[in-house]
Formats: C-alpha cells, structure tokens, sequence
C-alpha cells in the first residue's frame, strides 16, 4: 500500500486545476514534501489571494493521516473575517482528497485525523466540527481532555457537495483522473 501511496505523490506533484468561482478565479494545486501531500486551494477575490490548505501523509501503521486543514478559519486575523470561512473550500479539499485517494488506494485503508482544539468555541464550535467531519462519514473517536480523532474507512466515506464560493454546488476532483487526461 505504501508503494501505491508514493506513486501517487509522484503523479499528483505540481498538478494545477483551475476551478471556476464567480467574481473572481480559483484553483487547486498539489505539492509534495517527502512523504507528505499537500492538497491547496488558492482564490483571488477583490484583488486578493486567500489560500487554503489540506496536507496527508502515510503512517507507518498504514493508515492516511490528515495533518492539517488550514486558511478556512473564521478570521485572517484579530480584525478581518476570512472570505474562505464558510464558503465551502474546506468541503472541495476533503471531496478531492476522498476522490484522490479512491483512485489509488484499497477502499480498506484507515484514514485518520486529529480535531485540533480552536482558536475561538465562540466562532468555531467544537460541534460545528465535529459535524463537518461527520458529514463524510468520519466517525468522532475521544481519546480523553477534550482529544479527538476523525476516523473512517476510505470505502466508507462520501464526497459532500457544497457551494464553493457561491457556485453550484461542487463535490471535488480527482486530481490523478485530471494527470491521466492532461
């Protein structure tokens, strides 16, 4: 599984994806770092980039790790809202991530995340994330003082359409599908 795993970091290195958005462009692009992917999301709107991020790696238990989902919070910083929050960005990385990893890998494979505690309860509810994660049908795994892991079965997860940025409703890419085509 491991070799499936880093054939696929080396088709999906440098892939860029335009993805259409109204009022302003938007795209995907993939990079790698050793054995780590990096699933990005970049839009400019109202002459500014905003990006998001999605990294993964594969564990020595042979499970998918998810690191990091950032750029999606509800403020950039202590004063400006984030245009990304809520916009449906952080469903069109773990839909692409989802279609991705299918292409590849045997639908048995364990892919696993860590809940991250956030920076406000106010802004981003524990619930609210919990529920994000359930809609593809991880499951919430406690493993005590407030940790927790999302975990599911790749077989067992489904892509959730969701607005992008005020499109239709999208539901991600498989990015090996658009190597193969390009």
């Amino acid at each position: 599984m491991k070799k499936n795993f880093m054939r696929m970091l080396q088709l999906l290195e440098g892939i860029k994806q335009p993805v259409i958005i109204p009022n302003g462009s938007a795209g995907l692009y993939t990079d790698v770092k050793q054995s780590e992917l990096g699933i990005n999301f970049a839009a400019k709107l109202n002459g500014q980039v905003h990006r998001a991020r999605m990294s993964l790696t594969f564990t020595a238990d042979q499970k998918i790790k998810v690191l990091d989902l950032v750029g999606t919070q509800p403020l950039i910083d202590l004063e400006n809202a984030n245009p990304l929050s809520g916009q449906g960005v952080s469903s069109l990385l773990v839909n692409t991530m989802i279609h991705t990893l299918n292409s590849m890998l045997p639908e048995t494979v364990i892919v696993t995340g860590r809940l991250k505690a956030p920076k406000s309860l106010v802004l981003e509810p524990l619930a609210g994330r919990r529920n994000f994660w359930r809609r593809f049908g991880f499951v919430i795994e406690s493993w005590g003082e407030g940790r927790e892991l999302v975990v599911c079965e790749l077989g067992n997860l489904t892509t959730y359409a969701e607005r992008l940025l005020g499109s239709a409703p999208n539901d991600g890419l498989d990015l090996l599908h658009h190597r193969l085509i390009d």
